[in-house]
């Protein structure tokens, strides 16, 4: 429960700083530079760790899923990105929320997991609240004088937000199926595929467009001054996802996942304190019905 609550609190503020530096330097390159700098971390926690002793061997069903998560990562993650760059933070991560809710919770079913009714009761109420939160009509203004996203910007990101959604429902899937004895390794696996794929597609989409004539440098890292927030970013994301780790076996995937995926709510509170995002009564609504149903699954 208390590990659950943790991964959607980092996940939550690590999208927000995402979101933030992808309105400095584009998606695609906080992509890269957050996964640059989360594999970085990793691998000074397992060279750390093999010189301490105990260091986890992990079985190749592991790494293989630590690959697949490594492809789908970077997608999820860049439309998530654009989609928070673009449009209200506080309609686009729930959105995605509710979508990597329903994923992961329907698996559980589909593999024998059986909740008690409280707990169904709850994470049925935990989703509610997060379809009002994403259901709250747009901000006429914002309180801190950062210029608000009209509704059209909000509404073209919703389809790339349920892209974004989808493939962290997989990726929570994928990370819920490696062994106890997987250790970090299948992050670091991931993390290592998803900055070569990433930087590969960026490449190769300069080589492309400079063969056709259009002269546009693409650019690979992010830019000087969004290095900070990408950095943030990289390091909540992968520590939501090493305490998603942790969580997933010692409780049931469909309560861990659904429980994860109440991280809009961290992103929405720094949305408002920092952007000034203003709430709307049903984004109100909605953080009390998630109350209720965090508190729903605790007591079972």
């Amino acid at each position: 429960m208390a590990l659950g609550l943790l991964v959607a609190l980092t996940y939550g503020s690590g999208d927000f700083f995402g979101g933030l530096a992808a309105k400095r330097t584009g998606a695609a390159t906080v992509v890269v530079g957050s996964f640059a700098v989360s594999a970085l971390l990793l691998a000074v926690v397992t060279i750390g760790w093999a010189v301490v002793g105990g260091l986890p061997s992990p079985a190749g069903h592991d790494v293989i899923l630590g690959v697949a998560t490594g492809c789908v990562g970077p997608i999820a993650l860049g439309f998530l990105y654009q989609g928070l760059a673009t449009g209200r933070m506080s309609v686009v991560a729930p959105i995605t929320a509710v979508v990597a809710a329903v994923v992961p919770f329907s698996w559980g079913l589909a593999h024998g997991e059986r909740p008690s009714a409280t707990a169904l009761l709850g994470v049925t109420v935990a989703l509610v609240a997060v379809g009002l939160i994403a259901g709250a009509p747009p901000a006429t203004a914002s309180a801190a004088g950062e210029p608000v996203a009209p509704p059209r910007s909000s509404r073209d990101a919703v389809p790339g937000a349920m892209v974004s959604g989808l493939g962290f429902g997989v990726i929570f899937v994928l990370l819920g199926s490696t062994t106890e004895h997987a250790g970090l390794w299948p992050l670091l696996v991931a993390r290592l595929v998803a900055v070569a794929l990433t930087v590969a597609v960026l490449a190769a989409l300069g080589l492309r467009r400079q063969a056709g004539g259009g002269g546009v440098r693409t650019r690979v890292l992010p830019a000087a001054g969004s290095w900070r927030l990408v950095a943030a970013s990289g390091v909540l994301d992968i520590s939501a996802n090493a305490t998603y780790l942790a969580a997933t076996h010692r409780g049931l995937l469909s309560i861990v996942a659904v429980l994860s995926s109440l991280y809009p709510a961290s992103t929405v509170v720094l949305a408002r304190l920092l952007l000034g995002e203003r709430f709307h009564r049903l984004q109100l609504a909605g953080l009390a019905l998630a109350a209720l149903g965090v508190t729903a699954m605790a007591v079972t």
